[in-house]
């Protein structure tokens, strides 16, 4: 099993290495994205993120997490989640897998309560830090996951070693605490959200409005302009420019293509706006984050 990049802009589609085992290891060297970081998106997958240097803020379903040096996250399958280094350098150990992965094997052992936050997605996230003895395992645990060949001819049974004490040990750290109506209703404005970043990402090349959005939701212009600020904390246009300028970024560094063509293959119609909301966003031109990526 390799150890890769990714792109979090696109992770809705993330393919695993191994379908029967559906997991994947990555190391985000948080330089390396496009203004230090990803914007919101989410995946049917869970999501383990450890930081070994620097600081990074997760904002998962409208709520910032920090995580420093020696920190960990978990974020619930289909959150609704960011990221952006604080500091220079971050780097993190990122796994990412399918819930069907631990449900197999809890259904397997007739431990089916034991997988109950898999498919009530509660809580949204929970922030490892090394002060509780459950949450000092946990670090551990991952850190044995990063430190360990993954050539080894036994590597996979190793990894579900390690992530069965990883969810034995969340569950005694999950609040247990019924949904409440405010829960509902956040639930509904996430899966609102999650309709319209997927809408983004399918039709960014072409024109996109407020309305169309909304319409895509069956919701109001006004709620969709509650859904973004609540879990985004920008505006359905703000964020439309933001995906849009990562795919153009991207585009810059991996191939030749002309700074018109990026502009109008990334839905801007405008060359000059184009270039006003790369510097905006990024500090400088196109050409010169071209020349500094080349």
């Amino acid at each position: 099993m390799e150890r890769k990049t990714i792109n979090h802009a696109t992770m809705e589609t993330l393919t695993h290495p191994n379908r029967m085992f559906p997991l994947s290891e990555f190391v985000d060297q948080f330089d390396t994205f496009p203004d230090g970081g990803f914007p919101s998106h989410w995946h049917e997958e869970l999501e383990l993120q450890i930081i070994f240097s620097g600081s990074v803020c997760y904002r998962v379903n409208g709520t910032s997490y920090t995580l420093e040096e020696g920190c960990a996250i978990y974020i619930a399958p289909e959150a609704i989640h960011q990221a952006r280094q604080l500091t220079p350098g971050a780097i993190g150990y990122n796994v990412v897998l399918s819930p069907r992965l631990l449900t197999g094997v809890m259904q397997q052992a007739h431990c089916e309560r034991y997988a109950l936050p898999l498919s009530t997605g509660r809580p949204d996230a929970l922030l490892i830090t090394p002060e509780q003895k459950e949450s000092h395992r946990i670090l551990e645990f991952l850190r044995r996951m990063y430190y360990t060949d993954s050539t080894l001819p036994t590597y996979e049974l190793f990894l579900l070693e390690q992530l069965i004490g990883v969810w034995r040990n969340l569950l005694a750290l999950f609040p247990a605490q019924p949904d409440q109506p405010d829960d509902r209703t956040l639930h509904l404005r996430e899966q609102r959200m999650k309709v319209m970043l997927d809408y983004i990402h399918r039709n960014y090349t072409q024109p996109i409005s407020v309305e169309d959005l909304a319409c895509a939701a069956a919701i109001s212009q006004s709620e969709c302009f509650r859904c973004f600020a609540e879990l985004s904390h920008v505006t359905p246009v703000e964020y439309i420019n933001q995906f849009r300028l990562l795919q153009a970024s991207q585009l810059l560094a991996a191939t030749d293509r002309s700074m018109a063509d990026i502009c109008f293959s990334t839905g801007f119609n405008n060359t000059s706006y184009f270039s006003k909301k790369f510097k905006a966003q990024y500090g400088m031109t196109p050409g010169e984050y071209r020349a500094k990526k080349s």
